[in-house]
């Protein structure tokens, strides 16, 4: 019983120095690119500005819409509700302006990102029904 027991162990030892070898000959694999940066802080003039020419924007589209301003960390700096716009687009303005920074990038990254996903899915699904 002990020189079964002796076996595995130096067959289990040699498998694992084997793997350890394998894996030290492939070469290492590039690290990731960093994730942009997160920005340089706000201050509430840039914040009027911000705000100003997004509200310009949406009154030449005649857009009834809320305009939140975040930081780079996330906080509310500055937040229009224009005439007509609904209630529950505060929560949304807000909860849309924190994807983008949270996640450093706008939020229409994600609709691109979907809609790239849709239309393989949908040709996957076309040529399943040839």
């Amino acid at each position: 019983m002990r020189i079964e027991r002796l076996l595995s162990l130096v067959f289990g030892m040699a498998l694992v120095l084997a793997a350890s070898f394998a894996s030290a000959q492939q070469p290492a694999a590039a690290p990731p690119p960093p994730p942009p940066p997160y920005g340089a802080p706000i201050s509430l003039e840039q914040a009027k500005k911000v705000m100003a020419g997004a509200e310009a924007e949406a009154k030449k589209n005649n857009w009834n819409v809320v305009i939140a301003v975040l930081d780079s960390g996330g906080n509310l700096v500055m937040l229009h509700r224009m005439d007509g716009a609904q209630f529950g687009s505060i929560d949304v303005a807000k909860d849309k302006a924190h994807s983008a920074v949270a996640f450093r990038r706008p939020t229409k990254a994600f609709e691109d990102a979907l809609g790239q996903q849709d239309a393989q899915i949908g040709r996957a699904g076309i040529e399943a029904l040839k």
